[in-house]
């Protein structure tokens, strides 16, 4: 997967944002749906106290700064820094796996514009699998493939849009309003957080359930499944672009591999970050 992730100021305050999502107590209710890591979710104190800790660093070095006439970048490069030591933290007390699937979430759902798409666009597809010949469209429907149908009971609630409509409710519910210093949200009615997890929850119910499809399929009936979807997406919507679905690419049990190495590679721990040393 390509990451569209330079470290400017502004992806680097989200992907901050990002990592402060699952310490958020009134989100907790919400993060099992996400995708996180299990670990992270049984223990969240752990990475809380990891997160409170790395901000109060960025925090500490930003006010200490004169960031007049900075470049582009410059503050990023204080986050990069800063999330590139609490990620080998996390790593060290709950297992590399944990830090490495942290960092990937980050990555699949606020940098990656392909997977955004493609979750997108598969998400309206499957809906359209439990059109009813009551449905005004319902004509525009192309039967599922056998392979599908007894495994859509299963993932209905993932795609169903009535839940999502009533999660994302309770959501706004208990969201907080922005902060006051929470500039340009300052106008919006809940935090930017909301709106992440809002998000978020779209892709990670919908990436459920392409696992959930691809766990009971073999490779040939996953190539019958991909058929259909782009021949549904096609002529279901005037915008449907069946390549946004990227073949099988999504439909896996396991996530494909990012274009750049993990951030635990390029540790602040390591003894070339501590001389001084900085990597891109």
């Amino acid at each position: 997967m390509k990451l569209k992730l330079s470290w400017k100021d502004i992806e680097s305050r989200i992907y901050l944002r990002a990592l402060s999502l699952p310490t958020l107590p009134w989100a907790a209710p919400f993060l099992p749906l996400v995708g996180l890591p299990n670990a992270l979710l049984e223990q969240p104190c752990i990475w809380e106290s990891i997160y409170t800790q790395a901000f109060i660093e960025y925090e500490t070095d930003y006010r200490l700064r004169d960031w007049t006439g900075s470049p582009d970048g410059e503050r990023g490069e204080v986050i990069r820094q800063v999330v590139t030591k609490a990620l080998p933290l996390l790593a060290q007390q709950m297992g590399r796996n944990v830090a490495i699937d942290l960092e990937k979430w980050v990555r699949f759902h606020f940098f990656c514009l392909e997977a955004k798409r493609a979750m997108r666009e598969w998400e309206r597809t499957l809906r359209i699998a439990y059109f009813s010949p009551n449905s005004r469209k319902y004509q525009r429907k192309i039967p599922p493939p056998a392979v599908l149908v007894p495994i859509l009971p299963e993932i209905q609630e993932l795609v169903d849009l009535d839940r999502r409509t009533e999660i994302n409710h309770a959501l706004e519910r208990v969201a907080p309003p922005p902060p006051y210093e929470q500039i340009p949200e300052e106008y919006m009615e809940h935090c930017y957080e909301m709106t992440m997890i809002s998000v978020v929850l779209d892709q990670a119910l919908t990436l459920k359930a392409l696992q959930t499809i691809a766990s009971r399929l073999n490779d040939t009936e996953r190539s019958e499944v991909v058929t259909w979807a782009q021949a549904q997406a096609l002529i279901m919507y005037r915008d449907g672009k069946p390549e946004n679905l990227c073949g099988d690419k999504y439909l896996q049990v396991e996530l494909p591999c990012f274009d750049v190495p993990s951030l635990l590679d390029f540790s602040a721990l390591d003894e070339s970050a501590l001389d001084g040393t900085h990597h891109s």
